[in-house]
């Protein structure tokens, strides 16, 4: 297993068969639950399950089926055995972590439980 770190703090594993698992894990979360928890979001793996499912049938829905969810309370987990629709989610996740007002208006019109 190889790691890509270039989009942290989310981390993309490539896998023995090629396939490719996208991680974020809960102390990077803690970095932004703010965000989500004055939304009356969660903010943990499952929330941002719900969020990257949204931004994928509303930004990207021609990657929609190639990417899985595999999120625990702690960690936030998606593959794919394409990584070109991985990397696409993984950047536009990585951009809204890195731009809390971008998150912000993310998180509101997704209307997240």
């Amino acid at each position: 297993m190889t790691d890509d770190l270039s989009l942290a703090p989310f981390r993309i594993h490539t896998l023995e068969d090629g396939s490719q698992q996208l991680w974020l894990f809960d102390g990077d979360m803690e970095e932004v639950a703010d965000v989500f928890e004055d939304r009356d979001a969660e903010s943990n793996g499952h929330g941002w399950e719900s969020f990257a499912s949204w931004l994928l049938e509303t930004e990207m829905p021609d990657n929609a089926e190639l990417i899985w969810f595999g999120s625990e309370g702690d960690t936030f987990v998606a593959g794919s055995s394409d990584p070109a629709a991985l990397r696409q989610l993984a950047e536009r996740l990585h951009a809204a972590f890195h731009d809390r007002s971008l998150l912000a208006r993310l998180v509101t019109e997704a209307e997240l439980d």
